[in-house]
């Protein structure tokens, strides 16, 4: 039987998008074998560096909800009363201890400071995690289709939901327009994680999935001020003085350990307290929301990370750092003083002998394009070669069998016809 021109095009075509969607994911799982390579290193405590979030999109910290839990800290004190005294210290946290986080926890210190405790954000700025969720369960993707009123069955249900689960690893791990990324959550902290989150969502069966984390408590600390206190917070820069905070300015990570204590930078995160403002400094309430979902343990986790490991330092910058700033990790110079009301784009202060992180996964992806490519044109044209030589051994079948069809001496014009039709 001979292939009409339309068929075999329809035949290649068919070939090819086979392979070029086997070649996808292919890359795909190269690309998440390289983002866990990069992830799997995150375990191994590193400092933060670079710009605050706010600063990366420019954005006043008075017109965002990032970072924001709506609970200010106490107001100042009238004039001739004294502050509140701040708890005591606490004990230093040990170094070696091995502390046991749920997803609900690693939720809490990474995501709870944007998108709330519900999962709910505050739209339109911040996006609600609930839906995109929802959407990673099969289920859940039938029963939304249904109401709908378009019933689909459980394989592209199923082909559906694994699509939203890649859209949303890729989102985790690097970021949004908005969202930074999180290159510092291992693969096992991402699981745990998207565990508690399929749990929030209400998928079906999620609460059965739950994993549990090893972490100490520097570690706990790093979660902490990459996700929450990064997010407002630049590495490095100077220190403002009453009058610069007045105006908006927002001190660095590097300046708080010689601001506060230890126990009043405990009591600052969770309880809050007033700040000296203004050019006669005096205390004033101000502006940084308290964070009551961390534990005063935690807040001393943050300390203790920002001690050992200090801020805005260039030397010995990996890949991860560089990825958890979202932007380019502050080096030689002097930054501009962050503010609140202004928050105008860093210069790319990075040391030459820094790689951008992007550069050997972007070779690789380019790399396995090519040869994905080179795979696709060898395949089509072996299709082609293997249609034309179909096609020629039919003709020449066909032409061996016309003999058998002329007609027979003797016939008669209808009897040869008769005999065609039979034949």
């Amino acid at each position: 039987m001979q292939l009409t021109k339309k068929s075999r095009s329809v035949a290649i075509s068919a070939v090819i998008l086979v392979a070029g969607h086997s070649a996808f994911a292919q890359v795909n799982r190269a690309g998440t074998r390289a983002e866990k390579g990069i992830v799997s290193k995150a375990d191994v405590v590193t400092k933060v560096a670079g710009e605050s979030w706010l600063m990366h999109l420019n954005r006043p910290f008075n017109e965002t909800s990032m970072g924001k839990t709506w609970h200010l800290g106490p107001t100042a004190p009238e004039p001739g009363e004294a502050t509140s005294p701040g708890h005591p210290d606490l004990q230093n946290s040990a170094v070696s201890q091995t502390l046991t986080l749920k997803g609900s926890d690693l939720y809490r210190i990474n995501c709870q400071g944007c998108h709330g405790e519900s999962g709910q954000g505050a739209p339109p700025e911040i996006n609600s995690v609930i839906n995109p969720v929802r959407a990673t369960s099969a289920e859940l993707v039938m029963e939304r289709m249904k109401r709908a009123g378009l019933d689909i069955g459980r394989a592209d249900a199923v082909k559906l939901a694994q699509q939203s689960n890649i859209a949303l690893l890729q989102r985790l791990h690097n970021g949004g327009e908005n969202m930074p990324p999180f290159p510092h959550l291992n693969d096992a902290e991402v699981r745990s994680l998207l565990s508690y989150l399929k749990q929030l969502a209400g998928v079906p069966g999620a609460e059965r999935e739950q994993l549990r984390v090893k972490e100490t408590p520097v570690r706990v600390g790093e979660h902490i001020v990459k996700s929450t206190c990064h997010t407002c917070h630049s590495a490095a820069g100077p220190d403002p003085d009453p009058q610069q905070i007045w105006e908006g300015a927002i001190p660095p990570l590097g300046a708080l350990l010689t601001r506060k204590s230890r126990s009043e930078f405990i009591r600052k995160v969770t309880h809050g307290a007033p700040i000296l403002m203004g050019a006669t400094p005096a205390f004033y309430r101000g502006r940084m929301p308290v964070l009551d979902y961390l534990s005063e343990d935690e807040a001393a986790d943050v300390y203790l990370y920002l001690t050992q490991y200090p801020p805005g330092e260039s030397a010995n910058l990996d890949a991860t750092v560089a990825l958890s700033d979202g932007g380019p990790p502050a080096g030689g110079g002097t930054p501009a003083v962050q503010k609140a009301q202004s928050a105008p784009l860093l210069p790319d202060n990075r040391p030459a002998n820094v790689q951008p992180p992007s550069q050997s996964a972007e070779l690789h992806t380019a790399a396995m394009l090519t040869a994905v490519a080179a795979v696709i044109l060898l395949l089509a044209g072996g299709l082609g070669f293997t249609m034309r030589e179909f096609q020629r051994l039919t003709t020449a079948r066909s032409m061996c069998r016309q003999p058998f069809k002329a007609k027979p001496a003797g016939r008669t014009d209808d009897a040869a016809a008769t005999f065609q039709r039979a034949s």
